[in-house]
């Protein structure tokens, strides 16, 4: 919001307050001053009077002007198209410097221009300055104070102020205008308000005569109607300043003057041209008729044979305004600002940027007031018949009333604070207040333009703004943070945590993207999405369908980088992956290829990968699991047929782990390796439960047993786990012997971890747990202990 202290003025006697205490005030109560800057412009710069022009016998632009500055008449050549004899206008005398003309300045010197002389220049508004407000010279009218012929324009008000840029919050919309910025200004210095009065008409006739207004329908909207008949017009120069200082100057001088009176008195006003054909084209007779009701999309529209404006969003048809004389209807409007917010995220009309800017977050509702000052306008700045009386579509509006005590006041603010004084500051910033038979209890009714204040806390808010924060005393506030933890932050924390021990283990992160080729996927033997679900414009053919595993991808990455002469690599990838019913779900995957150690001192040759290697490093990444055999449906181009096996975590099926098939690594052209994928929603971290442990010794007992080959180790410690034989912790495999072994048979060595929570075990213990184990291998798997 930019206003000037020029502008100020006219609402309220600002000359007794310095400029910088009113700026720092102003931010002290909530409006804060982004900049202050003043209008000040260079000496020798004076009033004038083009009392003759003739144009330049040497030159079709330019005209030779003789202009009055009151005791001389000056020669003076300008090339401005809108130059005219009669003209008021800034004259730079010689010796004038204008520091705000092109080339980085200007100084005044008599000058010869074709072979005729000019002593000084008239000035366009920017070569002094100011905002861009027409392109030629600036022209200059009564609007800026009593015209005197060789007075410097810097001694007029208008061009010796100062422009405050003041950044609003978007609950003040009442502050969007120079009246609501100079009741702030008056409750804090306690200074009256000037308010204007209607204006006297100047002819007899009543707006009756002319206008007649209806409703149709319940609708929420206030109106305010008048007619006046425009006969010649111009912008003011203070209203072109004023306006271009806020990038709103239009073209239309009736225009002009409407958006003014609204700037100034935060009012909606608009105007409808009574001659204009597009609009009066059904009216038979004199009398214009205009309908007030919604529109099919809901909307508060003005209506004649066609639909003028939506209140509070613009006008829906272009209107011709600048034709003269011209009969006008104004229109001063006020709509609920939440029910025009609500209308406007529902539906997108054509719209006025800088009407719903307003309307959206309050304008003024006291339409008289706005009404009022256009009419003032109008009759100062232009030659006009002003009808007398109004035509009015007024709205009840309940007050917001808000109950509370003074003590709740004091505690919001944190300060015990005599009541006087509080009823005081609020009246100050026109709140009523109602007192009650307990002097404790009262009510605050805010003023109608307040749309913002609802509750006590905001009552209490208000209060404070022109009490003083800095009167509050400080006063410790304690708080408790509630800790912010949700299930997707815990997920991604677990998968860089994990991807943190993958990265210690020399594991190298990739990322590929989530679409794969299809006819490689069905070629590896890795299922893929069922048709209907299937992409159904892919990108490119070899991105034609969701990946179903991370493994392909980052074979693709293994040859590329054997292509660039990696020998060994570790790759790991966390991402999603999806099912044949495309349901997403989150993989990781490990590969290897190559040497794990490469060939350096002691290991010329190097240390190759094997299948427990592989293991042992997913293990430290992932934690402990199980291996356990897989199913022939899992089999695919990839996997080996030996060296591969179901990954089971807490007994439950996680993925798989595998040797890469040599058959596809010569087929690809790389070298061996392992790779595995676990999906990773199974080793998301548990909640630690601590257990008791023995105190006394862990002993170990060694078998070796011969069975036939074909069965697994995980039958056997299933077989012996399920029995649950006491003291019996652990049991795992230690070595295979086949030397001197039949075919079928060979020898398997177990190791069996033994200890007791409530005692020290005997020999005869030892012994009979080892039986206990040799009596279910040879009853389920037909095995014995070899000799």
């Amino acid at each position: 919001m930019i206003i000037t202290t020029h502008l100020l003025s006219k609402f309220i006697n600002i000359s007794g307050i310095d400029t910088s205490k009113l700026c720092d005030t102003l931010s002290e109560i909530g409006l804060e001053v982004e900049s202050c800057k003043k209008i000040e412009l260079p000496h020798k710069i004076v009033v004038g009077k083009i009392v003759e022009k003739t144009p330049h016998p040497d030159a079709d632009k330019l005209n030779i002007c003789q202009v009055c500055i009151g005791e001389e008449t000056l020669q003076i050549i300008c090339g401005a198209k809108n130059v005219a004899k009669g003209q008021y206008v800034p004259v730079a005398l010689i010796g004038a410097f204008l520091p705000e003309a092109k080339n980085g300045g200007l100084k005044i010197q008599q000058a010869t221009l074709r072979g005729i002389d000019s002593h000084g220049m008239i000035c366009s508004s920017t070569e002094l300055g100011l905002p861009h407000m027409n392109d030629g010279i600036m022209i200059l009218d009564e609007s800026i104070g009593k015209i005197e012929l060789g007075k410097e324009l810097k001694e007029y008000s208008l061009f010796n102020n100062h422009i405050i840029d003041i950044s609003l919050t978007p609950n003040r919309g009442d502050c969007l205008c120079v009246l609501g910025v100079a009741r702030e200004i008056s409750s804090i210095f306690d200074l009256p308000i000037n308010t204007y009065n209607e204006t006297d008409s100047d002819i007899a006739l009543g707006v009756g005569r002319v206008l007649q207004v209806f409703t149709e329908g319940k609708i929420q909207s206030s109106l305010l109607y008048k007619v006046i008949e425009v006969k010649q017009i111009n912008t003011p120069l203070e209203v072109e300043l004023s306006l271009a200082l806020n990038n709103t100057l239009q073209k239309s001088p009736i225009q002009n003057i409407i958006e003014y009176s609204t700037y100034m008195s935060g009012v909606i006003l608009n105007a409808y041209a009574i001659k204009n054909p597009e609009v009066i084209e059904s009216n038979k007779g004199p009398e214009v008729s205009l309908s007030i009701k919604k529109d099919e999309s809901g909307f508060e529209a003005v209506f004649l044979d066609k639909k003028l404006s939506i209140i509070g969003v613009g006008n829906q048809i272009d209107q011709d305004l600048d034709t003269l004389p011209k009969t006008i209807i104004i229109e001063a409007s006020y709509i609920d600002p939440i029910f025009i917010s609500k209308m406007l995220f529902k539906n997108k009309p054509k719209q006025n940027k800088s009407l719903i800017y307003r309307s959206t977050r309050g304008s003024n509702p006291q339409l008289e007031t706005g009404m009022n000052y256009l009419c003032k306008s109008f009759s100062d700045f232009t030659k006009c018949l002003i009808y007398s009386g109004v035509q009015e579509v007024k709205q009840e509006y309940e007050d917001t009333i808000i109950n509370t005590t003074f003590n709740t006041i004091c505690n919001i603010i944190g300060k015990s604070i005599d009541k006087e004084e509080i009823a005081r500051i609020l009246k100050s910033l026109n709140f009523r207040i109602k007192a009650t038979s307990d002097d404790n209890f009262f009510s605050i009714i805010p003023p109608s333009y307040r749309h913002d204040i609802k509750t006590k806390q905001d009552a209490a808010e208000e209060f404070l703004r022109i009490y003083g924060i800095r009167n509050i005393p400080s006063s410790p506030h304690n708080t408790i943070e509630k800790p912010y933890r949700n299930e997707g932050y815990i997920f991604y924390k677990n998968q860089r945590n994990i991807a943190t021990k993958a990265l210690a283990m020399g594991f190298i992160e990739t990322i590929h993207y989530l679409f794969y080729q299809k006819e490689k996927l069905q070629d590896l033997g890795f299922p893929t999405l069922k048709e209907e679900l299937d992409l159904q414009n892919p990108i490119t053919s070899e991105l034609n369908t969701l990946r179903t595993s991370l493994i392909p991808a980052m074979l693709d990455s293994i040859l590329r980088n054997k292509n660039l002469d990696y020998k060994s690599i570790k790759i790991f990838e966390i991402g999603s992956i999806y099912n044949q019913n495309r349901e997403e779900k989150t993989s990781i995957a490990f590969m290897v290829n190559g040497l794990k150690i490469p060939e350096t001192y002691p290991y010329p040759k190097g240390i190759a990968w094997d299948f427990y290697d592989f293991c042992k490093s997913i293990s430290c990444i992932i934690g402990d699991f199980e291996l356990k055999p897989l199913n022939e449906e899992q089999v695919n181009k990839t996997i080996h047929p030996y060296q591969s096996a179901n990954i089971f975590i807490d007994g439950k099926q996680a993925g798989i782990i595998s040797k890469l098939n040599p058959i596809l690594a010569k087929e690809l052209g790389i070298y061996e390796g392992f790779f595995c994928e676990v999906d990773f929603e199974n080793i998301i971290p548990k909640h630690i439960v601590a257990k008791e442990f023995s105190k006394y010794p862990s002993t170990q007992k060694d078998i070796t047993i011969l069975i036939d080959r074909k069965i697994s180790f995980e039958e056997i410690a299933t077989k012996i786990k399920k029995a649950k034989i006491p003291n019996l912790k652990d049991i795992y495999p230690l070595d295979i012997y086949e030397e001197s072994i039949t075919d079928r048979h060979i020898a398997l060595s177990i190791r069996m971890d033994i200890q007791s929570m409530e005692e020290t075990l005997t020999e005869n213990d030892f012994t009979n747990i080892t039986q206990e184990v040799l009596e279910i291998i040879r009853i389920n798997f037909d095995a014995k202990l070899k000799e």
